[in-house]
């Protein structure tokens, strides 16, 4: 969808948000990043459809920009489908009209394109030539997506003869027709001039396939662009993808890795369904190949002598990275024993975690591309990278995939250390009975914690908490408790198990628990003490020992200082004074 399109989505209808201040409100949250709590807000009290027909819209409406905004396209869809009949007929075509932007982006052309025939051809006098227009655009659009570009380009030329300077069609999405139909030249014609970032990578391409530009002047003018103060991660990938596109192999293998890294590093930025620039998936591992055996016959090495490779390796200096890392790339996928293919990932992996947007290529290698086509295929030896960088940004399922089956850490790898950082992994990814296992795998090869690695371990524990595994976190409290040499921390590990009694509801054996780790410090006046008689007296009352609870936070309050403690204290006391 062109960013006119888009523009007069937004800009239509504008009032119908602002009739509402939950619309408002809802729309205000989403553009601060909290798109479910607007969504919430929506939900909350919906009006009445016939006895408020505006304040329904208006929330409708913000309901469908705030799915837009997150680019949930299926519930877009599906929502503009199901709307009521007898609503105003303006409403109604904007309504549809997100329909159709929806099945676009969702790559469903042919049901796009039905939905706008249908606009079109009924809507008739009854609305603006600039829906019309806006209309026959994304008919193209659909055209274009099917690849059928001689009607996309049929469409657009027809709307131009209808409207003149009025249709605004978008010079990209002209482009790209015209390079669908392989006619490269009139689309660079087309976009001389243009300033536009899409647009101007767009030509250069264009030129590159009609062959009126040399590579080597389109590769430095694009990167010269993509290092431009200002740009938007989308312009810079598009940019960096021209040039990595119009390298080649042949001529400077080495030239063309770095082009590809650089380029991958930004894919991610680039729209899915944008095929001008996307890369292929398995070009990266092509192009070190080709650098690797090219650098490889010059040093005389020969496949399955991984040490020589290794070595050849070690004499790269930095400036020659890329050269390194075609090597490591040969001995990782073609080399003889599989201990040197392992140590061959491992290091191919941390040169590129050294580099900027390293993360993100090491993904492109490992995870998006055939080459390894599900996480338990993944070399053992980047699994544990490649399951940071997931958890790290929220994937927490193929995080947990990668690391579910490693029975050893990778080599040069501390095992404790590892095997908390899979027992977590697995944990927060909903493997909980594996990384339970991991846990008292660990426990059982040690008979006492240090204290950094005590806390440590706990810090897992907590996150058994938080997915409410209560009665695995507290066996695995008491198991820690008897490996611990300092006493405070000991201390500490009977709060946190008396924390996961009480949210089982066990509030007698909580406030045991409590007392006892209140009871190990220096004194009655003790911040930690304070702190773990005040949950024993919460959970005495929680347990109907009203006297008990009382007596707590009477001397509780006898020696607290705070005034703002001594409130609460009061209240509670009045609190169970009512019971």
């Amino acid at each position: 969808m062109s960013r006119i399109l888009l523009l007069i989505l937004c800009l239509t209808l504008a009032p119908l948000a602002g009739a509402d201040p939950v619309a408002q409100e809802a729309m205000s949250l989403a553009r601060l990043g909290a798109a479910d709590l607007a969504l919430a807000t929506l939900d909350r009290q919906p009006p009445d459809r016939l006895a408020h027909p505006e304040r329904w819209m208006a929330r409708e409406r913000a309901r469908l920009e705030i799915l837009g905004m997150e680019a949930r396209w299926e519930a877009v869809a599906d929502r503009a489908a199901r709307l009521p009949a007898g609503l105003p007929h303006d409403f109604l075509i904007w309504a549809r009209t997100r329909q159709a932007h929806a099945l676009l982006a969702l790559e469903r052309p042919g049901e796009a394109r039905e939905l706008l025939r249908d606009l079109i051809w009924f809507s008739g006098d009854a609305v603006s030539s600039a829906w019309l227009d806006a209309w026959r655009r994304m008919l193209a659009e659909s055209y274009q997506a099917d690849d059928m570009p001689a009607d996309a380009l049929s469409t657009l030329r027809r709307l131009r003869q209808d409207r003149g300077d009025e249709a605004e069609i978008p010079l990209p999405l002209e482009a790209r027709i015209l390079m669908d139909q392989a006619r490269d030249a009139e689309a660079a014609r087309l976009l001389q001039g243009a300033t536009a970032p899409e647009a101007r990578a767009l030509r250069a391409l264009a030129m590159y396939r009609a062959g009126l530009e040399s590579p080597d002047a389109l590769i430095a003018a694009m990167q010269t662009a993509a290092a431009s103060d200002g740009l938007d991660g989308e312009a810079r990938a598009r940019y960096l993808a021209v040039a990595a596109l119009v390298s080649d192999n042949g001529e400077d293998p080495a030239g063309r890795a770095a082009a590809l890294e650089a380029a991958m590093a930004h894919q991610g930025r680039v729209p899915t369904g944008d095929r001008y620039f996307r890369l292929p998936p398995d070009a990266l591992w092509e192009a070190y190949l080709i650098l690797g055996e090219a650098a490889g016959n010059e040093r005389h090495l020969l496949i399955g002598d991984d040490e020589a490779w290794f070595a050849a390796v070690d004499k790269l200096a930095a400036p020659h990275a890329v050269t390194a890392r075609g090597l490591l790339s040969v001995v990782a996928l073609r080399g003889q024993d599989a201990a040197a293919r392992e140590t061959a990932h491992r290091r191919l992996g941390e040169s590129l975690l050294e580099e900027t947007g390293g993360a993100d290529l090491v993904d492109a290698l490992y995870l998006a591309g055939p080459r390894f086509d599900s996480p338990e295929r993944v070399p053992a030896a980047v699994r544990h990278l490649l399951a940071e960088h997931a958890l790290g940004r929220g994937d927490l399922d193929t995080a947990s995939a990668l690391m579910a089956d490693l029975a050893s850490p990778p080599e040069g790898v501390d095992r404790f250390e590892w095997g908390l950082r899979r027992s977590r992994l697995l944990i927060l990814g909903g493997q909980e009975e594996a990384g339970i296992d991991g846990l008292y795998d660990l426990l059982s090869a040690v008979r006492r914690l240090e204290s950094e690695a005590a806390d440590r371990f706990m810090q897992v524990l907590f996150d058994l908490q938080t997915v409410r595994r209560h009665d695995a976190a507290i066996h695995l409290f008491r198991a820690v408790a008897t490996r611990l040499e300092d006493p405070r921390q000991l201390r500490e590990v009977l709060y946190w198990e008396a924390d996961s009694h009480k949210a089982l509801g066990d509030h007698e054996e909580a406030a045991r628990l409590y007392l006892r780790s209140a009871s190990m410090g220096p004194g009655v006046s003790d911040p930690w003490g304070m702190t773990a008689r005040f949950q024993a007296a919460e959970a005495l009352a929680g347990a109907g020992l009203v006297s008990d609870a009382r007596a707590l936070y009477a001397g509780l309050l006898r020696v607290t200082r705070e005034q703002e403690r001594r409130v609460v204290l009061r209240q509670r006391l009045q609190e169970l004074e009512l019971r």
